[in-house]
């Protein structure tokens, strides 16, 4: 593929289909049939793998292009506007048929990007976005494709220019869902606050296990509204999120023309919040499902009712509105960072209002101005020496001429036993939070009584932070940044610590803190910089790979089950737990916890056996205990929930866990 490295969950950058085949959709219609001629007064592009035109569609598609060029990065030109089949499947077509039925006057722009190999160029698909406004005059763009984020997104900024431009732009949410297991599991360009964002759900309104769910590292949520998450053709079926987007473009595009035929203006913000407030609620978290599922005729309804100020329809909607999740834990004398979305129909100022009985533990703005999309960040923090049960506060937001909106918070805050950190501050990858793929951690260390609080990108490492906590999980430290250079994604290092910062964790350890310093392998991280940090500690991280060789299975990657620990309260009673990563060395007074042995195959054919270290401590006099490994595959979401070998993963967690608040003894 063009644009990167393999496997997403670890912080790559691969443009690819959201797309999931699960049954052959069977020979196209034989027989044609006779189709009305549409008016065409709405433009939406399609940017996917092309569109083959038959009789249903003829009438429909009134411009195509093909940007499969290898002056746009792809290895070879494709001047084809037919669908490309990627890896055997028809896509764009699909795409192309439901907006077709689903918006009766859609005009439909045909713009290929994705070839049949099933990857596109991130310089292809900003191309292809410029061209269907600036030539082909498009009033909605459907991207029913996913990528990883990335820095200096390309993509990110035709989207957002578009939107600036007044088109309506809809992405599938992606089906990296994993039933949730995997956390943070929205695409890019759905991640955007400028794109509706839509999940999948099947025929029970349930949303299907591969669908795409926040909230983003952030805690900004995503998606924005759900739609069926499939297509029928033919007694065949496909799944996926890619057949939910053109369902809301589709829709978007019907909001146009209803707009144009009373002579009403629209903005993409007046679509985007009209679609939101209208969607059916569903008994699911935002999260999963966005508003809800799309209610066409209730959005008409909203639009027909608004105050209209220019002939513009004045709607606004937020996310989200309440609060917490159910997987979060709030405690007392702790802040919690409460990111809210607000969409709008125009650039308005709202005022906001803070009412409850326990209003005076939220603090933000007291009003924000928006221009169809914006942020607030909320602060909430109770303020107690006791557990304090039913919180109860919220805020109105105010502006004329628009309905009032509100976003509501009701829940208990107990007083942590303990209070810990995870420290993901060096790390590029959006799946490493609280929100990703340390949910599940997060989560179970709450249940404990524990609380946990999350140093993000931008964190100021300092020892008045660290001493602020019992024990700092460090996550991930220097990873690999992908950034696009020169028409190409690459990676670079732009996460090493300073010594300052490398100094007031020492210092942390020496007063007695715990720390447990948790890498990979260089194909993740920047081991020069990693190492920094860790040699501090008289442990380094290795250029090899624990197990040598990974393979993906259902897209798990494979562990080795290590089964080889000294005896100390980490380790004790347990059997086995997952590993992947690599080894290391380490000196001083240093001592090993766990190792195991690794097999080599010399140039000359013969196999070597050694034996590794892969997880080693560290003890002071002053009670400061360190932990260092060089695999996270232990700690995640998957590891967790039963999905490698080991059914220990737990334990191991637990143990490490109690050992650095000094719980667990020898």
């Amino acid at each position: 593929m063009v644009d990167g490295e393999p496997t997403r969950r670890r912080g790559t950058s691969i443009l690819v289909i959201s797309i999931i085949i699960v049954a052959t959709l069977g020979i196209l219609r034989s027989i044609p049939q006779v189709y009305t001629v549409p008016e065409l007064d709405v433009r939406v592009a399609i940017i996917d793998s092309g569109i083959n035109v038959d009789s249903e569609l003829a009438t429909r598609v009134i411009a195509e292009r093909s940007f499969i060029n290898t002056s746009y990065g792809y290895q070879r030109t494709d001047n084809t506007t037919y669908d490309s089949a990627p890896n055997g499947n028809l896509h764009g077509t699909y795409i192309a048929k439901i907006i077709a039925e689903e918006s009766p006057d859609a005009g439909i722009v045909n713009a290929k990007v994705v070839a049949n190999d099933d990857s596109a160029t991130m310089v292809g698909v900003a191309e292809a976005i410029r061209w269907t406004v600036l030539e082909e005059n498009c009033s909605v763009i459907n991207l029913s494709l996913g990528m990883d984020h990335i820095a200096n997104d390309i993509v990110g900024d035709a989207v957002k220019w578009a939107f600036n431009r007044g088109v309506c732009i809809v992405a599938a949410a992606g089906n990296e869902g994993d039933d949730g297991i995997s956390g943070s599991s929205i695409d890019s360009p759905a991640s955007y606050d400028e794109v509706i964002a839509v999940a999948g759900v099947d025929d029970q309104l349930v949303p299907y296990g591969f669908s795409g769910r926040g909230p983003l590292r952030d805690r900004v949520l995503k998606p924005d509204i759900s739609a069926w998450g499939y297509y029928n053709e033919n007694g065949g079926i496909a799944f996926g999120t890619s057949f939910a987007a053109p369902i809301i473009s589709a829709a978007a595009a019907k909001i146009i023309a209803h707009c144009f035929q009373n002579s009403w203006q629209w903005t993409p913000g007046m679509i985007k919040a009209a679609l939101m407030v209208s969607a059916i609620h569903l008994p699911f978290e935002e999260w999963e499902v966005g508003a809800g599922f799309i209610d066409f005729q209730s959005a008409l309804i909203y639009i027909d009712n608004a105050k209209k100020v220019n002939n513009l329809p004045l709607i606004a909607a937020l996310n989200p509105d309440d609060g917490p999740f159910s997987f979060e834990y709030w405690f007392v004398n702790h802040s919690v960072s409460v990111p809210i979305s607000i969409f709008s129909s125009s650039n308005v100022t709202f005022n906001l209002e803070y009412r409850g009985v326990n209003s005076e533990w939220i603090h933000g703005p007291t009003e924000v101005t928006i221009n169809q999309t914006g942020q607030i960040t909320l602060e909430l923090e109770v303020i107690a020496s006791d557990d304090v049960e039913n919180v109860d506060a919220w805020v109105i937001f105010i502006a004329p001429n628009y309905l009032n909106m509100r976003t509501s918070f009701n829940f208990d805050a107990i007083v942590p036993y303990k209070e810990i950190a995870i420290d993901t501050s060096h790390s590029s990858w959006v799946i490493d939070s609280i929100y990703g793929q340390f949910r599940e951690l997060t989560q179970r260390i709450n249940k404990l009584g524990i609380s946990v609080d999350d140093f993000g990108p931008g964190s100021e490492i300092t020892l008045d932070l660290l001493n602020q906590y019992d024990a700092v999980f460090v996550m991930d430290p220097c990873t690999w940044s992908y950034v696009f250079v020169n028409d190409s994604v690459t990676k670079n290092s732009i996460y090493p610590y300073t010594q300052s910062e490398i100094d007031a964790y020492v210092e942390y350890w020496k007063q007695g803190g715990g720390l447990f310093l948790v890498g990979l392998t260089n194909n993740s991280l920047d081991l020069s910089s990693a190492n920094a940090l860790f040699s501090a500690f008289n442990m380094t991280l290795n250029y090899d790979a624990v197990p040598p060789i990974s393979i993906l299975v259902n897209g798990i990657a494979s562990t080795t089950l290590i089964t080889k620990m000294h005896d100390h309260p980490v380790t004790r009673f347990l059997d086995s737990f997952d590993y992947n990563g690599c080894s290391m060395n380490y000196s001083g007074d240093a001592f090993e916890l766990a190792w195991t042995e690794i097999f080599m195959l010399d140039e000359n054919g013969t196999i070597h056996q050694n034996n590794v270290t892969v997880v080693a401590g560290l003890e002071n006099s002053n009670g400061g205990r360190l932990l260092a490994t060089g695999s996270n595959f232990f700690l995640d979401n998957w590891a967790l929930n039963g999905k490698y070998q080991s059914l220990q993963n737990w334990r191991l967690v637990l143990q490490a866990l109690f050992w650095l608040l000094q719980i667990l003894n020898p």
